[in-house]
Protein backbone atom coordinates (compact mmCIF):
# COMPACT_ATOMS: atom_id res chain seq x y z
CA UNK A 1 0.00 0.00 0.00
CA UNK A 2 1.14 3.73 -0.88
CA UNK A 3 1.56 6.49 1.90
CA UNK A 4 -1.06 8.26 -0.22
CA UNK A 5 -3.72 5.32 -0.12
CA UNK A 6 -2.66 5.32 3.97
CA UNK A 7 -3.56 9.28 3.77
CA UNK A 8 -6.50 8.59 1.99
CA UNK A 9 -7.55 6.00 4.69
CA UNK A 10 -6.96 7.92 7.27
CA UNK A 11 -9.12 10.60 6.14
CA UNK A 12 -11.81 8.27 5.34
CA UNK A 13 -12.21 7.20 8.65
CA UNK A 14 -11.44 10.95 10.13
CA UNK A 15 -14.55 11.82 8.15
CA UNK A 16 -16.66 8.79 8.93
CA UNK A 17 -15.46 9.89 12.71
CA UNK A 18 -17.12 13.33 12.02
CA UNK A 19 -20.21 11.78 10.59
CA UNK A 20 -20.88 9.57 13.29
CA UNK A 21 -20.67 12.82 15.67
CA UNK A 22 -22.97 14.83 13.90
CA UNK A 23 -25.38 12.17 13.02
CA UNK A 24 -25.62 10.75 16.62
CA UNK A 25 -24.78 7.83 15.74
CA UNK A 26 -27.66 7.75 13.67
CA UNK A 27 -28.19 4.87 11.17
CA UNK A 28 -27.47 7.12 7.67
CA UNK A 29 -30.23 5.25 5.97
CA UNK A 30 -32.77 5.76 8.72
CA UNK A 31 -32.03 9.39 8.76
CA UNK A 32 -32.82 9.42 5.35
CA UNK A 33 -36.00 7.72 5.14
CA UNK A 34 -37.51 9.95 7.97
CA UNK A 35 -38.00 13.12 5.49
CA UNK A 36 -36.13 15.56 7.52
CA UNK A 37 -33.52 16.98 5.25
CA UNK A 38 -30.27 16.79 6.33
CA UNK A 39 -27.78 18.58 4.30
CA UNK A 40 -25.06 19.02 6.48
CA UNK A 41 -25.29 15.46 7.35
CA UNK A 42 -25.54 14.19 3.58
CA UNK A 43 -22.81 16.17 2.30
CA UNK A 44 -20.38 14.89 5.15
CA UNK A 45 -21.69 11.36 3.53
CA UNK A 46 -21.21 12.03 0.27
CA UNK A 47 -17.28 13.24 1.31
CA UNK A 48 -16.97 10.02 2.55
CA UNK A 49 -18.81 8.17 0.23
CA UNK A 50 -16.33 9.74 -2.36
CA UNK A 51 -13.03 9.00 -0.53
CA UNK A 52 -14.08 5.63 0.00
CA UNK A 53 -14.66 5.02 -3.90
CA UNK A 54 -11.36 6.32 -4.71
CA UNK A 55 -9.63 4.16 -2.11
CA UNK A 56 -11.03 0.44 -3.64
CA UNK A 57 -10.40 1.95 -7.17
CA UNK A 58 -6.92 2.37 -6.20
CA UNK A 59 -6.14 -0.43 -3.95
CA UNK A 60 -4.99 -2.68 -7.00
CA UNK A 61 -2.57 -0.23 -8.26
CA UNK A 62 -1.82 2.79 -5.59
CA UNK A 63 -2.76 5.68 -8.18
CA UNK A 64 -5.06 7.79 -6.20
CA UNK A 65 -4.69 10.78 -7.82
CA UNK A 66 -5.69 9.39 -11.24
CA UNK A 67 -8.72 7.94 -9.24
CA UNK A 68 -9.91 10.95 -7.68
CA UNK A 69 -9.45 12.68 -11.29
CA UNK A 70 -12.11 10.06 -12.30
CA UNK A 71 -14.21 9.88 -9.84
CA UNK A 72 -14.95 13.59 -10.06
CA UNK A 73 -15.95 13.54 -13.21
CA UNK A 74 -18.33 11.06 -12.53
CA UNK A 75 -19.76 12.66 -8.93
CA UNK A 76 -19.66 16.28 -11.15
CA UNK A 77 -21.82 14.79 -14.06
CA UNK A 78 -24.19 13.14 -11.51
CA UNK A 79 -24.43 16.16 -9.75
CA UNK A 80 -25.28 18.69 -12.56
CA UNK A 81 -28.09 16.07 -13.82
CA UNK A 82 -29.51 16.07 -10.13
CA UNK A 83 -29.87 19.93 -10.22
CA UNK A 84 -31.10 19.71 -13.76
CA UNK A 85 -33.95 18.02 -12.49
CA UNK A 86 -34.62 19.76 -9.82
CA UNK A 87 -33.60 17.17 -7.11
CA UNK A 88 -33.60 17.51 -3.21
CA UNK A 89 -30.84 19.47 -1.07
CA UNK A 90 -30.00 16.33 0.55
CA UNK A 91 -28.72 14.62 -3.14
CA UNK A 92 -27.01 18.21 -3.82
CA UNK A 93 -25.07 18.17 -0.50
CA UNK A 94 -24.10 15.08 -0.80
CA UNK A 95 -22.69 15.15 -4.49
CA UNK A 96 -21.58 18.50 -3.22
CA UNK A 97 -19.34 16.80 -0.39
CA UNK A 98 -17.87 14.12 -2.85
CA UNK A 99 -16.67 17.32 -4.99
CA UNK A 100 -14.90 18.58 -2.57
CA UNK A 101 -13.70 15.95 -1.17
CA UNK A 102 -12.35 14.73 -4.53
CA UNK A 103 -10.66 18.58 -4.96
CA UNK A 104 -9.22 19.10 -1.90
CA UNK A 105 -7.59 15.23 -2.63
CA UNK A 106 -6.31 16.22 -6.05
CA UNK A 107 -5.55 19.48 -5.36
CA UNK A 108 -4.65 20.16 -1.48
CA UNK A 109 -4.27 23.58 -0.12
CA UNK A 110 -6.04 25.21 -3.36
Amino acid sequence: MTVALDALRARIDEIGAHLARISGDASLCTMSRSGQPAPAVKYHEGAWAALREVAKRAKPHGDVIAEAVAARGRWAADLARLTERGAGRDWIAYRTGGLDALDSLIAPGD
